[in-house]
């Protein structure tokens, strides 16, 4: 077998490999998956977290080689200072409005980099690259650890959650440059402004979400200012005096009625 053979095997091993066990572990009965596992399916799979991933290994099929695996060098860095300067990475992102409350915005800060990574085109993208994947790397294991059942206890949701991302954007970036299709180039911008367009509008409504709510807004059940005082079903015990006393007497010489009302 020929080299590009043994790499063309060796590809379709490293993603069918991935799909497979993803796939067996989605099939398992919950209470059978384990911590990891029940943590890979509902928090690390999840579109926000992946889509960056998806967008990076895109952008290392579209630039050259050398660039492709400095880029990867970068991402790892990035990955191992995010595991280590995570405390004061949160420290530093948490004087952003709404951070806290949407993840640190790891998510748009991840989305925006690599976005306009693909957007910008072929001339800046063996440039923009290299800091969008020490970015990139930084931000995914923040949310890595963001997401931890464990809260930090365990490093095997870390390892998972690494062993994930390098078979993603190894899977993406694998597959894609061994086509080399001549549209590559277009539906990569295309996919880098998606990108771009999530990011600005996640951040815009985290950044925003205070002020978008309504002020001074009165309880669902209170009254209206002008509408009219409730009334009680039941009447006050001196609404109707007359009700319950004897009938009046007949005057002299009148016949007293058979029913009084």
């Amino acid at each position: 077998m020929s080299f590009a053979g043994r790499i063309s095997w060796l590809r379709h091993l490293w993603v069918l490999a991935g799909l497979g066990t993803l796939i067996a572990l989605a099939l398992l009965p919950v209470a059978q998956r384990g911590e990891v596992g029940a943590w890979l399916i509902r928090d690390a799979l999840a579109v926000e977290r992946l889509f960056p991933l998806f967008g990076f290994g895109i952008a290392l099929a579209l630039v050259p080689k050398r660039s492709a695996q400095i880029a990867c060098v970068l991402w790892g860095i990035g990955l191992a200072t995010g595991f280590a300067l995570r405390i004061e990475m949160m420290a530093a992102l948490q004087q952003i409005p709404g951070a806290i409350t949407h993840h640190f915005l790891t998510m748009p800060i991840s989305a925006i980099a690599i976005g306009a990574t693909l957007a910008l085109g072929r001339t800046p993208r063996p440039v923009l690259i290299l800091p969008a994947a020490l970015i990139l790397g930084a931000m995914y294991a923040l949310a890595t650890k963001l997401s931890d059942p464990s809260y930090g206890g365990k490093p095997w949701v870390s390892l998972a959650g690494v062993a994930l991302g390098v078979w993603l954007i190894g899977a993406v970036a694998l597959s894609l440059r061994s086509w080399r299709a001549e549209w590559f180039e277009i539906a990569g911008r295309i996919i880098g402004s998606w990108l771009v367009a999530i990011g600005v509008l996640y951040g815009g409504v985290a950044l925003m979400g205070n002020k978008l709510k309504p002020k001074n807004v009165p309880p669902q059940n209170a009254a209206s200012e002008n509408a009219p005082a409730a009334q009680s079903a039941v009447p006050e015990a001196d609404a109707f005096p007359s009700f319950g006393a004897p009938p009046p007497a007949a005057p002299p010489g009148e016949k007293k009625p058979e029913f009084q009302p």
